[in-house]
C-alpha cells in the first residue's frame, strides 16, 4: 500500500496534490464521474498510452466508463481468475462453457477457443431449442468441465428442466460460476440438484477484476481478494467506516494498476462485512442506484424482493420489481399461464415495504435484457430523480 501511494503521488497529476498526506484516510474517495471528468489527471506518466490495454463498461448499470490497465495489472487479473476458479472447481485445461451475449467486440476466434478449451455459448435468445442445444453439449462431453455465466441464464435453464421434467445426465461437471448478477436461492439449489454441481457467485468488475468470490470454504459468503485489493465499506453518507453489521458503500483500492492508480474508488455497490471476520463479505447487494427503500425511507436488501416471488416461481417466466416513487412500486410479470395470486403478492410486498405502499402489477410478454445480456430484476427509478 505504501509503495502504491508513493507511486501515485509521484507519477499522476491528480494525486500529486496529496504528497503531504499523512495517512491512507487522507486520500479522497473517488468515483466514476470524477475519473471520467479528469481522465488525463489520473493517468500515470510512467506509461505510454499505446502500450496500455483499454477496458470499458457499457454503462448499463451506471455511468459509462473506460480505464487503462498496464501489462502487469492484466497478468494479475488472469492470475486472480485462475486462483479463484480453481477454488470453485475449475482447473486449467478443463472444458469451460461461457454463457454470455457474444458479439464482435468480445467473441474470440475459433482457434483461440480451441486452444483454451472454451465454448462461447450465446444466450441473447435463450429459447427452449437453445437450452436443449446447451444441455446436449453438456451431456455429450465426457471431459472435466465447468460453466461460467449469468445467474438469470442458469435460472432459465433450470426452470426449463423443472417444467419439462427433463432428465439430465452430465458427467464430470465440477462446478458452476455465476457472475455479473445476483444469485438467488432457487438457482443455487436448482443448479446443484438438476445439473449435479455446486455453484459459486463471483463479484467482479471490468475496471478492477475479481474483488470477491464464493468458494468451497466460504459457503454463501464472499472471500475477499485481499492479495490484489484493499477493501473498505464506508458509511452511506460519510467517508467513515460503516458500523459493523450494516450495509455500506464498497470502496476499493487497486494495488496493481500502475497505469491509472485507483485509490479509494467507490464502486457504486453496497456490501456488508461478515460480523467478526473482515476477510469475508457477508453479502454484495447490488448497485446503490438500484437499492430499494420501504415507504419510511429505510434501505431494504434486494434479497427481500426476491423472497416475494419464490412462492410463484413455477408460474413465472420472468419478473421485475421497480420502485417508481417514495411509496410506489410497480411489478412486471411474464407468466407461463394464469396468475390468480395478485392480492397475495401485493400483501406480501406491503408486509415489508409498508402498509401504505401503492403496488401495481403489469402483465407483459417479455422483459428484455440489457444490451450486455444482464436482466435486472430489481430497479429503482425513484432513486434517479
Amino acid at each position: 500500500m505504501k509503495r502504491l501511494l508513493d507511486y501515485a503521488v509521484f507519477s499522476t497529476p491528480f494525486y500529486k496534490d496529496f504528497q503531504k498526506s499523512q495517512s491512507f484516510q487522507d486520500f479522497p474517495v473517488i468515483n466514476k464521474k470524477m475519473i471520467q471528468d479528469r481522465f488525463e489527471l489520473f493517468k500515470s506518466d510512467g506509461f505510454k498510452t499505446d502500450t496500455l490495454f483499454k477496458v470499458s463498461t457499457s454503462g448499463s448499470t451506471g455511468v459509462p466508463f473506460k480505464l487503462y490497465h498496464n501489462k502487469n495489472k492484466r497478468h494479475r487479473n488472469t492470475a486472480d481468475v485462475l486462483f479463484f476458479s480453481e477454488k470453485s472447481g475449475y482447473s486449467i485445461g478443463d472444458l469451460l462453457f461461457e454463457l454470455e451475449v457474444w458479439r464482435g467486440h468480445n467473441k474470440r476466434r475459433k482457434i483461440k477457443n480451441l486452444l483454451q478449451n472454451t465454448v462461447q455459448f450465446d444466450i441473447s435468445k435463450l429459447t427452449n431449442s437453445r437450452i436443449e442445444c446447451f444441455l446436449n453439449l453438456l451431456e455429450k462431453s465426457p471431459q472435466p468441465k465447468s460453466i461460467l455465466g449469468f445467474p438469470s441464464a442458469l435460472e432459465q435453464i433450470c426452470k426449463y428442466i423443472d417444467a419439462n421434467k427433463v432428465k439430465v445426465e452430465i458427467k464430470n461437471l465440477n462446478g458452476v460460476i455465476a457472475n455479473s448478477e445476483y444469485l438467488n436461492d432457487y438457482t443455487r439449489d436448482a443448479v446443484k440438484s438438476l445439473l449435479g454441481a455446486p455453484i459459486y457467485s463471483r463479484y467482479s468488475s471490468e475496471e478492477l477484476g475479481i474483488i470477491a468470490h464464493q468458494t468451497r470454504s466460504s459457503g454463501k459468503h464472499f472471500e475477499i481478494n485481499w492479495a490484489s485489493y484493499f477493501v473498505e465499506i464506508l458509511d452511506m453518507e460519510k467517508d467513515v467506516a460503516a458500523k459493523e453489521g450494516t450495509y455500506g458503500r464498497l470502496v476499493i483500492t487497486d494495488l496493481f494498476n500502475k497505469s491509472m492508480p485507483l485509490i479509494r474508488y467507490d464502486t457504486g455497490d453496497i456490501a456488508m462485512f461478515q460480523e467478526g471476520n473482515n476477510c469475508l463479505l457477508k453479502t454484495v447487494d447490488g448497485r446503490k442506484m438500484d437499492m430499494v427503500y420501504d415507504t419510511s425511507g429505510n434501505l431494504l436488501s434486494s434479497y427481500v424482493v426476491y423472497t416475494k416471488f419464490y412462492p410463484f416461481y413455477d408460474l413465472l417466466n420472468q419478473y421485475q420489481f421497480i420502485q417508481v416513487g417514495q411509496k410506489e412500486y410497480h411489478i412486471k410479470l411474464n407468466l407461463k399461464g394464469q396468475f390468480s395470486f395478485e392480492e397475495e403478492l401485493v400483501e406480501s410486498v406491503k408486509r415489508d415495504f409498508g402498509v401504505d405502499a401503492k403496488v401495481s402489477i403489469e402483465l407483459v410478454d417479455e422483459i428484455p435484457p440489457l444490451s450486455s445480456g444482464k436482466r435486472k430484476k430489481v430497479v429503482n427509478i425513484y432513486n434517479l430523480s
